[in-house]
């Protein structure tokens, strides 16, 4: 119960289907692709406190208070899903951080997996990719069970 509750407190109400949707497929999230340089992912940047995704700017002042170095951002709006946007003030005109060695975790990190389960995805003309995918350990099992198979029944 209490894995639920927090997976409530997470994930959005999409996220969560999402993830209930993964668990019955027995499918897992692979991230692909490579960095283009858009300057996308800084534009529109949903952001997590301790209490879930940020709702409303005291939210927000409260992680700042935590976490200093989240001055950095400046509320947008909000999304669909009524999560606050935040664009990110150490964008460069050229697409780029203008202080790469010190971007925050999140940053180097992106995109984390949990993106999809909060309703997001990457943003347009991102070089990344977000799919859901067969985990490899789901093939393997498949290929021993086929040759335990074939070894104890070898005429067929």
């Amino acid at each position: 119960m209490l894995h639920l509750v927090k997976l409530l407190s997470t994930y959005s109400f999409m996220g969560l289907i999402r993830y209930l949707r993964l668990q019955i497929m027995g499918k897992e999230l692979l991230v692909t692709g490579a960095c283009h340089c858009c300057g996308n992912c800084c534009r529109k940047i949903n952001l997590e406190g301790t209490h879930g995704w940020l709702r409303s700017p005291m939210d927000f002042q409260e992680v700042v208070l935590l976490y200093p170095e989240y001055e950095r951002f400046r509320i947008t709006g909000k999304d669909q899903q009524g999560y606050l946007q935040f664009a990110c003030s150490w964008l460069g005109d050229n697409g780029l951080c203008w202080n790469h060695e010190k971007r925050l975790s999140l940053c180097k990190n992106f995109p984390d997996k949990t993106l999809h389960f909060c309703g997001g995805s990457v943003p347009p003309g991102c070089g990344y990719r977000i799919s859901e995918v067969r985990p490899f350990s789901s093939y393997l099992a498949d290929e021993v069970k086929g040759q335990q198979k074939n070894e104890t029944n070898p005429h067929s």
